[in-house]
């Protein structure tokens, strides 16, 4: 499952559980947004932590320096310089409904080449 977020340019929250438990660390870590049909990086967003009221999941607060449109998919990394302690995608959506689940478009080709089978998006 992906996060969702709303395509507005302010600070968003979510909740992420990454491989490392330390908002202090944490907070001193980098995060990499990348844009997945461009491949653009956001290198300026800005965030901040704080661990969740009952401590089992860390609140995410997200500020990007770009803005965010519908439909787009960004990659996300929160990082040191020598570990990832959290990957994701995150899906760009004015649908607040949580009941529906994202799909990938219905227009594809597929191809047949004897003994591969593939589909292009």
């Amino acid at each position: 499952m992906m996060i969702k977020l709303r395509p507005i340019t302010g600070e968003q929250t979510f909740s992420i559980i990454p491989s490392f438990f330390n908002t202090t660390t944490l907070g001193s870590a980098s995060v990499v947004l990348r844009e997945t049909g461009t491949n653009q990086t956001d290198g300026s967003a800005t965030f901040s932590v704080a661990l969740s009221s009952n401590e089992n999941f860390i609140e995410f607060s997200l500020t990007p320096s770009i803005t965010f449109k519908e439909g787009q998919i960004y990659s996300f990394e929160l990082k040191s310089a020598s570990e990832v302690y959290y990957r994701d995608l995150i899906y760009i959506t004015a649908n607040v409904n949580k009941n529906e689940v994202f799909t990938l478009p219905d227009n594809y080709t597929q191809y047949d080449d004897g003994d591969d089978k593939y589909v292009v998006l």
